[in-house]
């Protein structure tokens, strides 16, 4: 029993340098370790804890100094789904130590935590992956995670007053770094709707004044996390100026770093597509570092689609990057937005030629049909029920009036619709923009960014 009381004293003053379930940090120890607690039983184990005197007078610091032991006994290094019970029991014993924001050695337990919940995290993924040969739950092992990290998210408690990042305890600051975990395993065991709580609660919580007192790759991380919940939610302008808030500050760190670059083409994963859907026009020099050539020419090819009314087009390339939209979780929000804009960019290539060339300023219905059948290609009017798929199953050329007034509602266009004289009538002007007004102007106009997310 040497060794098991050796590492008893010093975790009990606060030397933790052996506590981690990483046996390729510790694995000679943990075998000793093993050797000597082969014959105890968990009561042996408790009575040995107890012993200890300097041992804490803190129940959870007991029982994390007890699960540890058992996870010491009982682990097997050549198997971590026979040993996930002791592996799992252990990391939820040492997080909820950090419960209490008087725990003993909380500040020297906040770096072993957020340690291990690295190492736990990636064990828990690879055991997920094998969920159907374990026959274990799709991402059971990383929902368990989830709701051991909430518990500590939900016991941080709202600040008393501003502090500086220097005197705030220090449960306080790794809040970030929770709210960012907390996220991510929401999106990859697809719950992301349960990121709201925690976008919710997280200003509230925190002691700092300013989010820009966290460190900088953590800011990242947090506004593309919103930006990607923002997108989910159909909230398009205010996902934008996240991701973009995002780039912009990694734009402002070393590119050498490999790990910098991967990120940036984490946030221009989402902030090309949500640019387009905002009408902007993607400069691809700055971006080049980030994005394959091969993955420029696919998106150049959608923004013609959508630039020149094509509505056929942007069907097709939906269509044929179906897989890695879907993801993304893009495919839903594209499907959506794009076929309006698609729709408005037509009708402004119709008005231009119509009314500033022509100097007609009444668009017959049967005009812009004829643009419509040009554009949509065949409809589903003309296919079997099997080849009505969800990109040819609404549009058709016979909705012209449809399409007008939505353009018109959206403040996409400003024109008045006569449908007893199938006339579209615009304003007389050579200013296509009077008529036609930029869509990123309607929809900043429409959907203000919401300002109160960060502070």
């Amino acid at each position: 029993m040497s060794k098991a009381i050796q590492v008893l004293d010093q975790l009990s003053r606060g030397n933790f340098a052996q506590l981690t379930m990483n046996l390729s940090q510790n694995g000679h120890e943990l075998a000793v370790l093993q050797g000597q607690l082969g014959g105890s039983d968990d009561k042996q184990l408790e009575a040995l804890v107890e012993q200890q005197s300097a041992m804490p007078n803190d129940t959870r610091f007991k029982i994390m100094c007890t699960s540890y032991l058992k996870y010491a006994r009982d682990v097997d290094p050549w198997s971590v789904w026979s040993s996930s019970d002791v592996i799992f029991e252990f990391y939820q014993c040492l997080i909820n130590c950090l419960i209490n924001d008087n725990a003993p050695h909380i500040d020297a337990l906040i770096p072993v935590a957020t340690r291990e919940t690295e190492f736990i995290i990636t064990l828990a993924h690879r055991l997920d992956s094998f969920h159907l040969q374990l026959r274990t739950r799709k991402h059971q092992f990383l929902s368990h995670i989830s709701s051991i990290l909430s518990r500590l998210f939900n016991s941080t408690k709202p600040p008393r007053g501003n502090m500086s990042r220097a005197n705030i305890p220090g449960k306080q600051r790794i809040l970030l770094y929770l709210v960012n975990k907390l996220n991510n395993i929401y999106f990859r065991i697809e719950s992301p709707q349960l990121c709201s709580n925690i976008f919710k609660n997280f200003q509230p919580k925190s002691m700092l004044a300013h989010f820009n007192e966290y460190e900088i790759d953590q800011r990242i991380e947090y506004r593309y996390l919103l930006g990607r919940y923002y997108l989910l939610n159909s909230q398009v302008h205010n996902a934008f100026v996240q991701f973009n808030e995002a780039f912009e500050s990694l734009l402002s760190l070393p590119l050498t770093n490999q790990a910098i670059i991967r990120n940036g083409s984490r946030i221009l994963n989402y902030l090309i597509p949500a640019g387009l859907v905002m009408g902007k026009i993607v400069k691809w020099e700055s971006l080049r570092p980030f994005v394959a050539q091969e993955t420029i020419d696919n998106w150049n090819t959608l923004y013609r689609y959508v630039r020149f009314g094509n509505i056929h087009g942007v069907n097709l390339w939906l269509s044929q990057n179906e897989r890695h939209l879907c993801a993304r979780q893009l495919l839903l929000v594209l499907l959506e937005k794009l076929p309006m804009i698609t729709y408005r960019n037509l009708v402004k290539m119709v008005i231009k030629i119509w009314t500033t060339e022509w100097c007609q300023n009444k668009l017959p219905y049967s005009l812009l049909e004829r643009a419509l059948q040009l554009s949509i290609g065949q409809t589903y009017e003309g296919l079997t029920a099997q080849q009505v798929t969800i990109y040819n199953g609404i549009h058709s050329a016979k909705n012209v009036e449809n399409m007008l007034v939505t353009l018109i509602n959206l403040g996409f266009l400003r024109a008045n619709c006569f449908p007893q004289l199938q006339l579209c009538v615009v304003k007389k002007t050579t200013l296509i923009q009077e008529i036609v007004p930029p869509v990123n102007e309607r929809i900043v106009k429409m959907f203000p960014a919401q300002s109160h997310v960060l502070w």
